[in-house]
């Protein structure tokens, strides 16, 4: 029996934090695991400090950078969620027999 539409929306959202957040808590193991490593060599040695102080600082700016454009991805995805949404409602009220047509399109495609 197929799914019927509240089964599948209700699915969806579910999937995808669930998939991203075992890549963020590796990313996070990997970030500590870094600073760690750059901060004993930091302590080892005192005159090539100042590089590893450089490159502490580019890789947190790499890391706010990072997350800026992990907000922006959300944003995107949540207004094409958006526009999906309008677009299928109005699908879904079209008069006629081109509205009959799009139903129609519709059920095999979004499927």
């Amino acid at each position: 029996m197929p799914k019927s539409r509240g089964q599948r929306a209700a699915q969806r959202p579910a999937e995808a934090p669930a998939a991203h957040a075992g890549e963020l808590d590796r990313l996070r193991r990997e970030a500590e695991e870094a600073r760690a490593l750059l901060q004993e060599l930091l302590q080892k040695q005192g005159e090539g400090g100042a590089v590893l102080a450089r490159r502490l600082a580019t890789l947190e700016e790499e890391r706010m950078v990072a997350r800026g454009q992990a907000v922006e991805a959300v944003l995107a995805r949540g207004r094409a969620e958006a526009a999906l949404k309008a677009l299928t409602d109005a699908i879904d009220r079209a008069p006629g027999l081109q509205g009959w047509l799009l139903r129609r399109a519709k059920r095999k495609v979004i499927l």
